[in-house]
């Protein structure tokens, strides 16, 4: 909240109106009495002019000192909002987590994803404002699966139809979950389109190619990394070898060929990225 010490308030635009008025009445006093009375000087220039100055000066110092204050609180509502806008991630993330952190084969997936696709996304370019919505989207990119029942998600053998008609509205159920906040707009379009393939033949829409959201498919490649990379009900982590080859493989099918070059140059460079912890 914010608190206005008693040095803080404002003057009233009512007073600095006054103080103009009182300057103009000064000031034609002063020239209606020499008009009337042209020899004789009723009040001294030196007094009005150091009235008017003084008056003005006042004014001036004022119009400066309420400005500041203006300023001030504004930065003050923009961290109020930025803290704000934290807060409300923070505890949607903080129920992902909660939700992986019950199935000990997703457990830190989320952040897992987001750490290899801010590794990807400075490796492609993107600035400071981009990475903290690829941040956030890579937290919350598995929000819709929360509601879907646990026998589908840790289901060990095949999905039939239905359940998969039921997986494939995930995306767009994050997007639903994360309709009232407005500044996660970038975010929601990231998350919706994070199952796309980039030949078209992904969901929930279809879209291919570049008209997949760049950080869309840097969340493709990250999510399906970490899939391989970790352990499932139904098989071990599958071996770095046949990682990289798999990405290989479905490089210019599933995945953006040159977003996955990126990365596998970055599994080279920085081998960390491996450690499922």
């Amino acid at each position: 909240m914010l608190e206005l010490r008693k040095e803080n308030f404002f003057i009233s635009n009512t007073f600095k109106i006054s103080l103009v008025g009182i300057i103009f009445f000064l000031t034609f006093f002063h020239l209606y009495s020499l008009y009337i009375y042209p020899r004789h000087e009723v009040i001294s220039q030196e007094i009005l002019l150091g009235v008017v100055l003084t008056l003005l000066g006042y004014l001036w110092i004022q119009e400066l000192r309420d400005r500041y204050r203006l300023q001030e609180i504004a930065q003050t509502l923009v961290r109020a909002r930025q803290e704000l806008e934290r807060a409300e991630v923070n505890a949607i993330t903080t129920l992902v987590l909660s939700e992986e952190a019950k199935d000990p084969y997703m457990r830190g997936h989320s952040k897992r994803v987001t750490r290899c696709a801010m590794e990807i996304a400075k490796e492609v370019g993107l600035d400071e404002d981009e990475l903290k919505v690829i941040e956030r989207a890579g937290l919350l990119h598995d929000l819709g699966k929360i509601g879907i029942s646990d026998t589908i998600l840790h289901k060990p053998d095949k999905l039939t139809p239905d359940e998969w008609i039921i997986i494939k509205k995930h995306p767009r159920r994050a997007v639903e979950i994360l309709e009232p906040l407005s500044f996660l707009d970038k975010e929601k379009d990231l998350i919706c389109h994070h199952h796309e393939r980039f030949d078209g033949k992904g969901y929930p829409d279809g879209i291919k190619g570049e008209a997949i959201p760049l950080g869309s498919r840097i969340l493709s490649v990250a999510d399906s990394f970490d899939a391989m990379n970790s352990e499932r009900a139904y098989r071990k982590p599958i071996p770095e070898e046949k990682i990289v080859q798999e990405l290989k493989d479905v490089s210019g099918s599933q995945l953006d060929p040159a977003i996955v070059n990126n990365f596998l140059e970055l599994l080279k460079r920085k081998p960390s990225l491996w450690e499922r912890t």
